[in-house]
């Protein structure tokens, strides 16, 4: 009996900066590849499920260490399907890996000649807020994932707020978009050590106690807000803490860089790690932190927050789209325009210290614990066993 076979693609979890999405494919994998050992285990019939990737990417694929999952190799190289991808040229994948279910993980679908499918979509700034988008690319989503809703059977979305969001826009029925959250994995995000924390820091050249802003740096991320909060706190504070940017530069970020030039001219201690922090540091990274604030105009989900209070770090969050999901009760949520409000809980958040650690050292693990990886996963394999029935 030849087994049914489900196909992700898999640009994303093999590309060289591994972003957000990547990690999402990797931890819904992760998840799926649990299941697949669970069902195997008690004996039941499991479909063969692959991801599509470049044939000169199997060495990162193989890091995983997927047990049940496997490559599906195409003859291209990374650069070669990505830029097809991206200029609408691919051949149908199923003319090369054969017929399946084809699960797209990065908003835009390939070509399918006689297969099914769905998409993965992570938000809507494409739309709502193209002014803080990359244009070239924000014209690629907002044509491309129109065209990919009418392909598909079933969209995925990575919060509650996201559902609403989708099916609103592209006037699709709600039970046609499923929700699947990213999750912070707590083997692996959970409060560390004061040797680790110092020994990090010691490695990023780090010297002081540091209030964390850990995200891309472009302008939906609203690091303008942030950088003008810290510099409005008194001298008392500011002396003896820094704000910590940790994450890659984006996007229009010029402006905000010749700010922060400026400003650390004038003696305001506003720092980025010596170099690009790796994945292993970033719990210690947080760990180390007084306090993450995040500002954010928008967000399709918000994995900083969650990754803070699962290492029990407070958490200052804007209270828009889908982070009221994320932090719940376990943080400050506040109007993303409202400065005096940041300043009013950085100060508060200092000023008490010990008691707002405290708590967030209990609430934030609790918050983080309503999501996880393998309920995600359960997910695409509730639609994965009905389209392999």
């Amino acid at each position: 009996m030849i087994k049914k076979r489900i196909y992700f693609e898999g640009l994303g979890l093999v590309e060289g900066h591994f972003s957000g999405i990547g990690q999402y494919i990797l931890g819904t994998l992760r998840g799926i590849d649990a299941i697949l050992e669970r069902e195997k285990l008690a004996g039941n019939p499991v479909p063969d499920v692959r991801v599509i990737i470049p044939y000169n990417t199997l060495d990162k694929f193989q890091s995983y260490k997927f047990k049940h999952i496997r490559a599906k190799r195409l003859p291209i190289t990374f650069r070669t399907m990505a830029r097809l991808w991206h200029h609408n040229l691919m051949p149908p994948l199923d003319l090369w890996c054969g017929r399946g279910y084809y699960i797209f993980t990065r908003f835009v679908t390939m070509p399918l000649v006689f297969s099914k499918s769905s998409v993965v979509i992570y938000d809507l700034s494409y739309e709502h807020y193209r002014q803080y988008s990359d244009e070239r690319n924000a014209n690629f989503l907002s044509k491309g994932v129109k065209k990919s809703i009418k392909q598909v059977e079933k969209v995925f979305a990575i919060s509650e707020n996201g559902k609403q969001e989708i099916a609103s826009f592209y006037n699709l029925p709600k039970n046609d978009v499923i929700v699947a959250t990213p999750a912070a994995d707590q083997r692996y995000f959970y409060r560390r050590s004061e040797q680790e924390i110092n020994k990090v820091k010691q490695k990023y050249g780090i010297k002081k106690n540091y209030i964390l802003a850990l995200s891309n740096l472009e302008p939906r991320k609203n690091l303008d807000l942030l950088v003008d909060a810290y510099c409005k706190l008194p001298e008392k504070y500011r002396k003896d803490i820094s704000l910590l940017l940790v994450g890659v530069s984006g996007w229009k970020t010029d402006a905000l860089f010749a700010k922060i030039v400026e400003l650390v001219k004038d003696g305001y201690d506003i720092v980025r790690p010596s170099e690009y922090v790796s994945d292993k540091d970033k719990p210690a990274i947080i760990s180390g932190a007084k306090m993450l604030v995040y500002p954010s105009h928008y967000e399709g989900f918000g994995m900083p927050p969650l990754e803070a209070l699962a290492c029990g770090v407070p958490v200052i969050s804007a209270d828009n789209s889908s982070l009221p999901e994320v932090v719940g009760d376990a943080g400050v949520l506040l109007n993303c325009t409202d400065l005096d409000g940041f300043v009013k809980h950085i100060k508060h958040h200092l000023d008490n210290i010990e008691a707002v650690s405290a708590k967030t050292i209990t609430a934030g693990p609790e918050q983080a614990s309503n999501f996880a990886w393998e309920k995600s996963a359960q997910q695409y394999w509730d639609l994965i066993m009905e389209k392999t029935k």
